[in-house]
Parts: structure tokens; C-alpha cells; sequence
């Protein structure tokens, strides 16, 4: 087809008019936009979702042709109920077993999941799945909050924008998305590595598969809402990011973990209870201008599950943690009695929301 046959059936469709004020940037963009494989009809769904400079760039995110899951399983040799519920514990949308959706990306990822599941049993499976799909939905999450913050919001406020720039920042930035998917092994089997020396330190010497022994700490930012009240949308979220970047150096420094961010608190874990207090300590003094942060320390036995930790002795590290003042580190009697090389002042016996007897606690001063 023509230059000019293309011209007058986007005209036709609806799609370009060659008297808008913007006629010369639009045909550029159709121009490109088809260059790049796209059909009438992509660019049509596409106008409609005010889309068009995406349409590039969200083609390229998952190329090829679309099986229905019925056709995948087939193809992998997959039960087609695990694949529907792979892809629900993952937190992706539902395909009907006869709608085209699933890519050749699909088929690699549920043919390793179809490996899995001759090795491992189903609920483990899919609750892997669950912290896979939550863990990378957040990164998803966040890599396309990056593009809106630093190539998009610039571009806008640079001054007057052909859709054709915007077209191409976003085709270069999905291009960089899917090379980035290389980092992705190297960091899993690096953390693979790490968590399983952890566990083997915890676990030394038990048998016990149900639990294992950790500290685990809680340190919040203490008059965060009234502090956050006053403050930007983006200062706030520079805060919120600048004490999430802190606290994961400082815990990493210390060899432990982080379990969780949970708004302005964090929880973590150490094998070693002296790391647990210097990780404690560390992040009270750091943080942020404007905030003091607060903590409280337990050890004991503890349930693994899905990457998180649960149990009597996280419920007691998150109360010690809620009762402390401004600056302070509470820790637990186990904790106390592991660390000889630290100074703790007596705290009293507390009665905590949700345990029956009180509980002796310490601070921890140096």
C-alpha cells in the first residue's frame, strides 16, 4: 500500500485529519506506528484508550502470536487446571480456557512450573507462585513509575511534545524492560544463595522443620502522620523512600533481612541477636529529618512461610516495638541473655495487647 493509499484510509477510519492542527505530527506518528507492525485495527483500539503513542511499545512488551490456555497446556504438557492455577495464584488476570492471551514468554515460565510440579507439592507451588507475582508486580509497579517520573513528566515540561517522541521513549524504554528481565536470574540465585546459608545458620544443629530460631526486630518512625500531614505529595514519598533505602543498607550491612516494609515501620531478621541490635540501633539514629524512630527485639522460634515470618515471637517483637518511646530500643529477655556485650537497662515487667502474662523487657542503651 502507498503512502498516500495508507493517508486516506486512516483518514477514512477516522484515525488522521489532514486538517487537525496537529496533522503533520499525527501522520509521523501513524507513519511510524504501522512501520512498527501495527494494524488499523490495533491503532483504532489503541486511539480509543488515548493510547496511540503506547501501542508501539505495549506490542513489543509481549510480542508474537496469542494461544488460548486451552491450545498452552497442549503445548507444554501441562494440566490446564495448574495453569489457570499458576497464573491466579500469581496475581494475573483470568484468561478464558478458549481466549487467545498466553505468548511464547507464557510457555517458557509454565514450562518450568510444569518441571516444578513433578518435584514439589501443589500448595507449595502456587504459594511460590503468590510471592513471585506479588514480589515482581511491585517491580512492575515500580519500573513504570520510574518511566512516568524520569523520561515522561521531562518530556511534558520541556515544552511543546510531538506524540512521535513520546512514541519512542516508550518503545526504548519497554526495549530496556525486557533486557533488564537478564538482571532478574543473577539477583534470584544471588539471594537464593545468601537466604540458604541464613537458614542453614538458624537452623544448626535442629531438626525441627516447622520453625527456626531468629531475631526479629520492628522499628517505626515515631510522629510520622503528624509530621507526613505537612508534606508534599512528593516529599512525602521521598521520605518514605529515603528511610526504605536506609533501612535496607543498614540491615544488609549486618547480614540480616528485611522482611517487609509496612508503611513508615520495618521488620526484620538476623540469625545473630548481637546483629539484631546493631541493626535496631542503627536505624532508630537514622532516621529521617523531622521523624525519631522507635524499636523492639525478640528471639525465639519462629514459622517461615511464603518468604514472610509468623508467630507468638514476631506478634511480641511488633507489641515491644509499639510500646516503646521516641529513640528507644525495647528487646525481650532472649535477646538480653544472647548479647553480654551490650548494656541494657531494666524496662520493667509490660502487659502487651494479646499475651496473657507480662513480660519482662530491657532497653537497649549501647
Amino acid at each position: 500500500m502507498t503512502g498516500h493509499d495508507r493517508t486516506a484510509e486512516w483518514t477514512a477510519v477516522g484515525l488522521y485529519d489532514p486538517a487537525a492542527p496537529n496533522a503533520v505530527e499525527r501522520l509521523a506518528l501513524l507513519s511510524w506506528t504501522v512501520d512498527h507492525g501495527a494494524t488499523v485495527e490495533q491503532m483504532l483500539a489503541a486511539c480509543a484508550e488515548g493510547q496511540l503513542n503506547s501501542l508501539v511499545g505495549d506490542l513489543s512488551l509481549r510480542p508474537g502470536p496469542r494461544l488460548t490456555p486451552r491450545e498452552m497446556a497442549v503445548l507444554v504438557g501441562i494440566d490446564l487446571q495448574l495453569l489457570s492455577d499458576v497464573r491466579r495464584a500469581s496475581g494475573l488476570p483470568v484468561v478464558a480456557p478458549d481466549t487467545a492471551g498466553l505468548t511464547d514468554d507464557d510457555r517458557r515460565m509454565l514450562e518450568l512450573f510444569h518441571l516444578a510440579d513433578s518435584f514439589f507439592s501443589r500448595d507449595e507451588l502456587l504459594r511460590l507462585a503468590t510471592v513471585m507475582g506479588s514480589s515482581l508486580r511491585r517491580v512492575a509497579d515500580a519500573a513504570g513509575e520510574m518511566f512516568l517520573r524520569d523520561v515522561e513528566a521531562p518530556l511534558k515540561a520541556s515544552g511543546p511534545m510531538f506524540e512521535l517522541e513520546m512514541a519512542k521513549a516508550n518503545l526504548a524504554a519497554i526495549e530496556l524492560a525486557r533486557a533488564a528481565t537478564g538482571v532478574f536470574a543473577p539477583m534470584f540465585l544471588a539471594h537464593l544463595e545468601v537466604s540458604t546459608q541464613r537458614t542453614r545458620d538458624a537452623r544448626r544443629n535442629s531438626e525441627d522443620y516447622d520453625t527456626m530460631p531468629l531475631a526479629i526486630g520492628f522499628v517505626d518512625l515515631s510522629g510520622f502522620t503528624e509530621h507526613s500531614g505537612g508534606l508534599s505529595p512528593v516529599a512525602l514519598r521521598d521520605l518514605i523512600v529515603d528511610f526504605e533505602s536506609r533501612a535496607n543498607a543498614i540491615v544488609g550491612d549486618h547480614d540480616g533481612r528485611v522482611v517487609k516494609m509496612i508503611g513508615d515501620e520495618v521488620m526484620f531478621s538476623a540469625v545473630s541477636s548481637p546483629a539484631a541490635c546493631s541493626i535496631a540501633l542503627a536505624l532508630t539514629a537514622a532516621a529521617p529529618e523531622g521523624t525519631t524512630a522507635r524499636g523492639g527485639l525478640a528471639f525465639g522460634a519462629v514459622i517461615a512461610s511464603g518468604g514472610d515470618l509468623y508467630g507468638p515471637i514476631v506478634n511480641l517483637a511488633s507489641r515491644i516495638a509499639d510500646i516503646a518511646v521516641p529513640g528507644e530500643v525495647l528487646v525481650n529477655q532472649a535477646i538480653a541473655d544472647r548479647v553480654p556485650g551490650r548494656v541494657f537497662e531494666p524496662a520493667g515487667r509490660r502487659q502487651l495487647k494479646g499475651f496473657n502474662d507480662p513480660v519482662r523487657l530491657w532497653t537497649l542503651t549501647s
